[in-house]
């Protein structure tokens, strides 16, 4: 495990930040290459990609704060302002009391669903085809997910539980996985969920030769992922008070993301069929 890719000074190379910069950079490039291919303008996919990845990275950050405020709380006797700003300082500043750049803590759902909203505003003022740009954009959320889920297995994040079988990984005591579990095999979960986008990726590609509507290739990411996300969560370790009902936030989440996708699916799907009977 290297979470360290090299140093300059207070600037710190992280694998985790530069795994997430291939997966972006890998993702913004096939999506320009699939719009290309049927048509559309790839300059809209750039112009949008700034936009996809500072709303990704900021939702991901805000729903790790929602989810962990306590760890951002301020002293109770700081004044109010004061501690409003020290609070929305420890959250979003960049830089670390050691010095050191960079921001830990981020969850992927909260990303996922920040860059989803922001492209469909995006698309909806440039008066473009949601549904269908939604579909450029699916395998990239795909590839996406491998990369950066890599990159939290060699950052020590995002951990599994403890675990007896074979595929049991032991974290080094340096990183936060092994600070929580020095020694103990730990199921790699972050492998488990890169896996799972990679299979997300290829069935995408796959199954687009049975697309009948625009729209198809996004509501089955969203599909899938939900399904990989719910499954794999099982391995992975959470803090009893992120959960509910035995289950936790993101399972919940995926859930209710899943549901709502294949409802749309359905619906979709009958609304073509019928458009088809009508056309015989």
């Amino acid at each position: 495990m290297h979470s360290e890719v090299f140093s300059f000074g207070p600037l710190i190379i992280r694998s985790y930040g530069l795994m997430l910069a291939i997966g972006f950079m890998s993702g913004i490039l096939l999506a320009a290459h699939r719009a290309k291919k049927i048509g559309e303008n790839p300059d809209h996919i750039y112009n949008l990609s700034a936009w996809i990845v500072l709303s990704a990275l900021f939702g991901a950050r805000l729903y790790y704060v929602i989810t962990h405020y306590r760890e951002f709380r301020a002293d109770a006797s700081v004044s109010g302002a004061a501690r409003l700003f020290t609070e929305l300082k420890n959250m979003f500043w960049p830089i670390g009391a050691d010095g050191q750049v960079g921001i830990s803590g981020l969850i992927l759902y909260g990303g996922l669903i920040a860059a989803t909203i922001t492209t469909t505003f995006y698309l909806k003022k440039h008066k473009l085809s949601i549904p269908r740009f939604l579909d450029i954009l699916g395998p990239s959320m795909g590839i996406g997910e491998f990369f950066t889920r890599i990159g939290c297995f060699l950052n020590g994040c995002c951990w599994g539980k403890p675990t007896d079988s074979w595929c049991g990984v032991v974290f080094p005591d340096h990183s936060a996985a092994g600070f929580y579990f020095s020694g103990i095999h730990l199921h790699p979960s972050q492998i488990y969920n890169a896996l799972a986008g990679l299979f997300i990726f290829i069935i995408l590609l796959t199954a687009e030769r049975w697309k009948k509507f625009d729209g198809f290739t996004a509501l089955l990411y969203f599909m899938l992922y939900a399904i990989g996300r719910f499954t794999i969560d099982y391995s992975r370790y959470y803090e009893s008070r992120l959960k509910l009902w035995g289950l936790s936030q993101n399972q919940i989440l995926s859930l209710i993301v899943f549901l709502t996708a294949s409802g749309i699916m359905l619906f979709m799907m009958k609304r073509s069929a019928r458009r088809e009977s009508l056309t015989e």
